[in-house]
Parts: structure tokens; C-alpha cells; sequence
């Protein structure tokens, strides 16, 4: 029988429950009782991974509520109603838990910035902002805890646990020592669980890029899915490709946080994710949670708009800006465009060309007939100040997996542009077309028609 945690309540009070079968729950708070060496060793190993679990959550989980604000060097105070106020509680828990040895690594551990995960300043308990965390967290199933071996000092057993990103299972081995008359983890189920699962935490944009291609020819989809920061199986069926050869040939920017290479690779067969024969390819990593990851790889003769250092196709730059303002979205004309989409795109439109940042009424009355299409328009209200007209509101859309491909003429006449959602970093899974329609207005510029 399974221990599900229930993430929303977790911290609502002092303590947290985890099921341990029927309508009982035991309850397991920052003063945990010991489990002694005497009972039954599958009790034990039981009782064990109940704190586990616990102690999982908090430090790979970012389980312990804050409050708001975060100070300079980045850390935002625990909430009291968690129980844990101070490094004493968290001592307290992983020491009726760990062995010595685990306990401490636990309290060593760092965030991102190689600073202490937890901190204790005036008399408070503190946590990271930056803290590196479970690829997926897991849930432990009671009922299949195996001893292996077992003496007075020491019992190796496995247990099941479930990956509660992907639903996978997988038998995973742990021990428990015999310390000061009390049995104790000698390592937390997270960690053993993830032991085998690889990351790129650590490494440099230069290093992940040369481990993406290098994975690539050794067919490692394991090592190409931590590449682009997705779960290992996310890229599975890729297994049994044929790519002899994927080298990194230029170095084209490199900075912290975004590197861009050029990449000749050589396919054999790659199932029409990569086409045969030999190219060139752009590859780009961006930084996401402190990590950075491929974001993008495709043929460089091939390269996508918004990954291109070649901004000058007009139909494309307006569907960014419709994109960053709108998100995805089709209509079949934009007169069914309410008055505050229209006018949120417009003031975005025409602050990206001039700035002004302030504009009147008969500007965007112009700019809608201009740009939309739209004869008739009345600037929606709720963007207007005593000055006049200005974009407001909340962040612009960002989309880590589309693709805007330059502008092409189609048949009837007008400009179209092909935006493809993705729902993974390389761009090949999950994927939603969407076809941004243009006419000319003669002078230069272009009118949007439809989204389809």
C-alpha cells in the first residue's frame, strides 16, 4: 500500500501525515520518535522511509512554506506554522533518521549557488531560493520493502518506489545501520532512487554541448534527454538511431547562461527526426533553473526565425509580437478580436517600433486599421490613463519550445508564417501548427488576417 503525500496540505500545520494503511495515519512531526533496534525489521524499515519521505520533501522537494520576501543573498524565511523555525528541528528530524554520516551530508547540502540550503539567521530558519531539486519526486510502497540480508548491526533491503512524474516503478536498494541502539538509513530514497539518473547540474554550456553530441553518436537517449532537461524515457523511441558522427566544428557565442555552436553531423538513419546524409546544424542552450540545457537543434540552412540572428523578416516580427502579447491563439479574421486583445497587441506592436510608450486614441484607431484590418476600432478603456493610452498588465508569453519559420508567399497571394508548438526542448514532440496569415498594404507594411 502506497504513502501518498499530499503536496497542498503539507504545511498547513506543525505536522504531516503519510498513510500507512487503513484509515490510520501516523504522524510524523519535527520531534519524531526513534525506531530501536528489537522490532521487526520490516517495521523498521517501514518507520524509516515515513521520515524519509518527510525529509525528501523538504530538502528535495521545496516542502517547507515561506514567507514573502527574499534577502540579498538569497534566502526567504520559513513559515512559523511549518514547526520547523530553526536548523535544531531539521537536525532533529534527519538524526532519528540517518546515520550520522547521512544526517550530516543532508545538512550539508547546497543550493545552486553552492550555498547552504538551509540557514539560520536571528533566531529564524531560512531556505534557498535556488534550491536543486528532485527530477520528479517518488512514493514508497510499504508492502514491498524485501529484507536481503540482515545481523544485529546491519539490514540491506529494496523497496518500491514510483516516479511520480512518469507513474514508472523501480526496485530500489537501501540499508539501514544499527546506531546507538536505534536502527537508521545509511542514505536518503531520493538519492538512491536518482543515483543512476543523469544530469548536466554542474557542468558549463561548453560541456553539456559536447555531451549532447557526443550522446547523439553513442544513441545514448538516456544522456540526450538530460542534455535538454527532459525525463530520461522522453526521447525512448529514438533508441536504435544511426548518427556515426556529431561533432561541435564553431564556436559561434558563448556566454553565461546562452551558448550557440555549430554542429556537422552525419546521419544514417535517425526515423525522420534528422535527415539523412551530412549537414550542418545550429545547436543552442539557454540556462533554465540554474542548468543550462539544448534548447534548439536544427539544420543551420534550416534555422528558425526567432533563433536566427537575421530579424528583418517583417511577418515574423509582427507574429512574435502578436505571440508575446497573445499567446497562442486562431481566429478566422480578426474582427472576432475582443477590444482588449486588439489594443494590447497594437500598444505592443507600436512600442516595440517607437517607444513612445504614451499614445492616443487616433494613433491606434490608425494602427488597428493599418495593422488589423480593422475599420472601425475603439481603443479598450482599460489601458488608458489621463495622458493617454499605454501597455500595461502582466508578463509577456515566452514559449521554450516554438518555432517562428520565415515568411513565404502562398498561392493566393497573401504572406504566411508557420509557428510550430512543441512540447519538449529538441522540438519533436507534441507538436501544433498554427499558419499567421498577412496581406500587403501596399506602402511597406502588413495587415494580419487570420491565425489557423
Amino acid at each position: 500500500m502506497k504513502k501518498w503525500l499530499i503536496l497542498t496540505a503539507l504545511l498547513l500545520t506543525l505536522l504531516l501525515a503519510a498513510g500507512c494503511g487503513g484509515d490510520t495515519h501516523p504522524v510524523v512531526s519535527s520531534k519524531p520518535e526513534p525506531t530501536i533496534v528489537g522490532q521487526p525489521v520490516e517495521g523498521a524499515a517501514d518507520a524509516l522511509l515515513t521520515r524519509d519521505y518527510i525529509a525528501g520533501y523538504l530538502w528535495f522537494c521545496d516542502g517547507l512554506a515561506a514567507e514573502e520576501g527574499v534577502t540579498e543573498d538569497g534566502y526567504c524565511a520559513v513559515s512559523g506554522s511549518t514547526g520547523y523555525t530553526s536548523l535544531e528541528d531539521l537536525r532533529r528530524l534527519v538524526g532519528c533518521t540517518y546515520t550520522a554520516e547521512a544526517a550530516e551530508a543532508l545538512m550539508d547540502i547546497t543550493d545552486a549557488a553552492g550555498q547552504p540550503r538551509f540557514v539560520e539567521k536571528e533566531g529564524r530558519l531560512y531556505k534557498s531560493v535556488h534550491p536543486i531539486l528532485s527530477h520528479y519526486y517518488w512514493d514508497y510502497d510499504a508492502a514491498s520493502i524485501t529484507i536481503l540480508s540482515e545481523s544485529e548491526s546491519r539490514v540491506e533491503f529494496t523497496v518500491s518506489m514510483t516516479n511520480l512524474h512518469t507513474g514508472e516503478s523501480a526496485v530500489v536498494p537501501l540499508a539501514m545501520a544499527a546506531e546507538g541502539g536505534k536502527w537508521l538509513l545509511e542514505q536518503n530514497s531520493i538519492q538512491a532512487a536518482e543515483a543512476d539518473l543523469i544530469t548536466t547540474e554542474g557542468m558549463d554550456a561548453r560541456t553539456v554541448a559536447e555531451a549532447f553530441t557526443a550522446a547523439l553518436a553513442a544513441n545514448d537517449t538516456a544522456a540526450i534527454a538530460a542534455c535538454a532537461g527532459e525525463p530520461a524515457d522522453t526521447y525512448e523511441a529514438w533508441r536504435g538511431m544511426s548518427i556515426p558522427a556529431a561533432a561541435i566544428t564553431d564556436v559561434l557565442e558563448e556566454y553565461e547562461g546562452y551558448a550557440r555552436f555549430r554542429v556537422h553531423m552525419r546521419v544514417e538513419n535517425a526515423f525522420g527526426v534528422f535527415g539523412k546524409g551530412e549537414e550542418d546544424y545550429i545547436l543552442i542552450l539557454r540556462e533554465e533553473g540554474g542548468i543550462p540545457v539544448v534548447c534548439y537543434f536544427e539544420p543551420e540552412e534550416e534555422t528558425a526565425y526567432n533563433f536566427s540572428d537575421d530579424r528583418s523578416d517583417e511577418a515574423c516580427t509582427m507574429t512574435r509580437l502578436f505571440l508575446q502579447s497573445q499567446g497562442l491563439m486562431k481566429f478566422q479574421s480578426t474582427y472576432w478580436l475582443d477590444s482588449a486583445a486588439a489594443t494590447d497587441y497594437l500598444l505592443t506592436l507600436l512600442d516595440a517600433r517607437d517607444s513612445k510608450l504614451v499614445y492616443s486614441a487616433e494613433m491606434l484607431t490608425a494602427a488597428a486599421k493599418q495593422y488589423l484590418g480593422l475599420a472601425e476600432f475603439t481603443p479598450d478603456e482599460g489601458y488608458a490613463n489621463d495622458e493617454g493610452y499605454i501597455l500595461c498588465g502582466g508578463a509577456p508569453y515566452e514559449y521554450n519550445h516554438l518555432l517562428i519559420w520565415p515568411s513565404y508567399e502562398s498561392v493566393q497571394g497573401g504572406i504566411c508564417v508557420k509557428v510550430e508548438n512543441y512540447t519538449d526542448h529538441l522540438n519533436t514532440q507534441g507538436r501544433a501548427d498554427y499558419l499567421f496569415t498577412y496581406r500587403e498594404n501596399g506602402d511597406g507594411t502588413l495587415c494580419l488576417v487570420s491565425v489557423k
